[in-house]
């Protein structure tokens, strides 16, 4: 995360406490890699990817004070119990796949693992690299708090696109892992589990988790297209978009049986 150099609590200065954080310049990977780089480097971007989502899972909570951080207990409760109301909330339409998929992660709970400290949104488009592929910054920790690891991993494997994945919303964020040199999500799994000792048995639950919240929070957004409240040519793709997610997470749900 780049350093915070200035911190203003005083609202009145522009309506909101804000900070202003240290530039950082690199790379934000989504469609292709850089003019130059060779494809060999992909192999490299994951193994940092993994490792640095590694490291911040054995953060010590307490040594940080980061144990006060967040409601580690009933993580997955609650996450399921969220976006099940924000589902309600942004529905524009019958959206069936979506409620088989709560249904089945409600009935197919995992036990978490040990606390840990948690992104929330961590996937490739969120870190900054150098030219040699080394990540210099994870950047959106709006929604990091403190439960289960796995959540973490479970979503940066279903927003890893892999060459024979069907298109959704998501992978058109991650093109530039359909091409050669990158490894699959299996090796990014495998690799992890190494770094961290956690099992990847519950793993498609938690891909299933990450592709149900992410299709709930895009319907979102298709809602704020059809209220003439965005003209982002990406939201107007979601009428076909958001079914498309939730047939993803079908698809996670039939390797877990």
């Amino acid at each position: 995360m780049p350093a915070v150099v200035a911190l203003c609590e005083d609202e009145e200065v522009i309506g909101a406490p804000f900070f202003l954080a240290a530039f950082v310049p690199g790379h934000v990977l989504v469609a292709a890699l850089p003019a130059g780089w060779p494809t060999t480097i992909g192999e490299r971007i994951a193994a940092r990817l993994v490792g640095t989502l590694a490291a911040l899972h054995r953060v010590d909570l307490g040594a940080t004070g980061l144990d006060a951080f967040g409601r580690p207990d009933g993580y997955l409760e609650r996450q399921l119990r969220r976006f099940s109301t924000l589902l309600e909330e942004n529905a524009t339409r019958p959206l069936p796949q979506l409620e088989r998929v709560h249904a089945w992660l409600e009935e197919n709970l995992p036990s978490s693992p040990a606390p840990a400290f948690v992104h929330g949104d961590y996937r490739l488009g969120n870190v900054i690299l150098d030219d040699r592929g080394e990540i210099r910054a994870v950047l959106d920790w709006e929604m990091a708090t403190t439960g289960d690891p796995l959540a973490d991993l479970g979503y940066l494997c279903a927003m890893w696109a892999e060459p024979d994945d069907p298109e959704t919303p998501m992978a058109a964020l991650s093109k530039v892992t359909r091409g050669p040199g990158f490894p699959g999500r299996s090796r990014l799994a495998r690799h992890y589990a190494e770094l961290s000792g956690h099992s990847l048995e519950a793993l498609p639950w938690y891909e299933a988790l990450a592709l149900w919240k992410a299709a709930i929070f895009l319907e979102g957004s298709y809602r704020r297209h059809r209220e003439g409240k965005s003209d982002d040519p990406y939201f107007a793709r979601l009428d076909a978009g958001v079914p498309a997610m939730a047939d993803a997470a079908l698809a996670r749900i039939r390797t877990a049986r």
